[in-house]
């Protein structure tokens, strides 16, 4: 059951958020709902007791549009309030952002592994199944656990099952450190690139995400740790160039040269 009111803004508790709020995006949507109105609530769910009662009402769904009503210098906001726990909100805030076309990769990909934690948490751990030809995936066989996630993810984001298989290898092997250290940068809408780092040991990951602190351009970090490529012998590439250019000249061409260097005036005296 759900229910519209407006609440002021300072009743709102904010709490973790699994999506940061983007403060340019916020400001967009400050400047349309002020000029147009807030045209969807946002939501919220009843916690009487949070800080003491000072708010009790927790955000779920709408973060970007409660920082707009905040920078608009809102006193109040239009809500939808539901019944809902911690888990269910969650689910809720997730549902929002994940079927969002705004979402960078790796959004993406942190969005679908927490909506596969609370799913397992409500349902149980999703095992692979047994059919080890498809084992890149969560469900490879019919009756697998991880089917229904899986479809469900698929149908309401539109994509197919190499693209849940991608997102769900960045969101389960990409380092937290280096999770929040691509954050920002290009690589956070370059599935490839995050695909690339997945694939890397942890200890590595974790070593690109210290190095980036020190040095913002990923493309920099990773060249880092490639061995310098060694410098050829410059006489073994002179002779490599004089045997080719040898091959492909023609027989006068190989008689003027010989001339050149004295080898058929050698052969001369020689037989003399």
């Amino acid at each position: 059951m759900a229910t519209f009111k407006t609440i002021p803004l300072k009743e709102i508790h904010i709490g973790e958020r699994a999506r940061p709020v983007d403060e340019e995006h916020a400001l967009a949507i400050a400047a349309s709902m002020a000029e147009r109105g807030l045209i969807n609530p946002i939501t919220v769910r009843s916690t009487p007791a949070a800080n003491g009662g000072e708010t009790p009402y927790t955000l779920v769904a709408g973060g970007h549009r409660h920082r707009a009503a905040e920078l608009n210098q809102w006193e109040e906001i239009d809500v939808i309030v539901v019944s809902a726990d911690a888990a269910e909100a969650q689910l809720m805030e997730i549902s929002e952002n994940l079927f969002r076309n705004e979402l960078s990769a790796l959004d993406r990909a942190i969005f679908v592994m927490k909506f596969r934690e609370i799913h397992e948490d409500k349902f149980g751990k999703i095992q692979r199944g047994g059919n080890q030809k498809a084992k890149a995936n969560d469900w490879p066989l019919m009756a697998s656990p991880g089917k229904a996630l899986s479809e469900r993810v698929q149908e309401r984001l539109g994509f197919g099952k190499s693209t849940y298989k991608y997102v769900t290898m960045i969101g389960q092997k990409l380092h937290p450190a280096l999770r929040q250290a691509v954050r920002g940068t290009d690589a956070e809408n370059d599935q490839k690139l995050l695909l690339k780092l997945a694939a890397m040991p942890e200890t590595e990951q974790a070593g690109i995400a210290a190095a980036l602190k020190f040095e913002p351009n990923l493309k920099k970090v990773l060249e880092m740790d490639k061995p310098a490529k060694p410098q050829p012998d410059a006489n073994t590439v002179a002779l490599d160039a004089l045997k080719r250019a040898w091959e492909k000249a023609a027989p006068d061409v190989r008689a003027l040269f010989l001339d050149h260097i004295g080898v058929n005036a050698a052969f001369q005296e020689a037989a003399e």
